[in-house]
């Protein structure tokens, strides 16, 4: 199984909202809800999403400036455009800024249809928001005492000692909860004093109550 897919959902409709968002969160999502415009734009600058989902009408906002806005500076997120009004224009609006277009009031199955359309057109690997630890986490690594440097909810940097060479794929376990990852490495070097290798991999497989946890342990980590 695939990591789930980060999405930001902004729709001033109370209830419109919290039913997108349990609908996303059933199909596997982590999904964030956004009631205002402005609440939207602080999560953007501070947080990464795979696909943003607006409503177009927001009292006194245009969900098309916000469009607008992330099909410039987040070129690598899919965006999705829901409304309730019948304008054809508005759809045509979309199709410009390469977003997805529904209609409400949304019927499910069409619904996870498009968003799993929209996420399937991403062009680039998952990344997720790398978070650094207050203190030293020890585990080991491909068989070695390790140190985890950062994480995310996608990915471990480790400084492992006594290692010349590593493997494609190698497993980390966690100590005192029986918890085995095996990470997929995407760079590695030799510390300057040769006496460690620093390494950055993500998961490479994802079953989901091995990633359920890893979640739990970096929200536990970072807090």
């Amino acid at each position: 199984m695939k990591l789930p897919y980060r999405i930001l959902v902004l729709d001033d409709d109370k209830h419109a909202l919290s039913g997108i968002v349990e609908l996303l969160r059933d199909a596997g999502h982590l999904v964030t809800a956004a009631a205002t415009f402005e609440t939207a734009k602080g999560l953007l600058a501070i947080s990464t999403y795979e696909l943003l989902i607006t409503d177009i009408r927001l009292r006194g906002f245009n969900g098309i400036d916000l469009v607008r806005q992330c099909h410039a500076d987040f070129a690598d997120m899919a965006i999705m455009i829901i409304t309730g009004y019948d304008d054809e224009r508005m759809e045509m609006e979309a199709s410009r800024y390469g977003a997805c277009f529904a209609r409400k009031p949304i019927k499910p199955p069409e619904f996870l249809s498009t968003v799993n359309d929209c996420l399937a057109g991403l062009r680039r690997q998952r990344r997720w928001t790398r978070k650094r630890l207050a203190g030293p986490f020890r585990v080991t690594a491909h068989g070695h005492p390790a140190t985890v440097i950062d994480v995310s909810y996608g990915g471990i940097c480790l400084e492992i000692a006594s290692v010349e060479d590593l493997p494609q794929v190698f497993d980390v376990q966690l100590p005192g909860i029986g918890l085995e990852l095996a990470v997929d490495v995407v760079w590695w070097r030799v510390s300057l004093d040769k006496s460690s290798v620093l390494c950055g991999g993500t998961l490479a497989a994802d079953p989901t109550p091995s990633a359920h946890t890893w979640r739990e342990i970096v929200d536990r980590l970072t807090a």
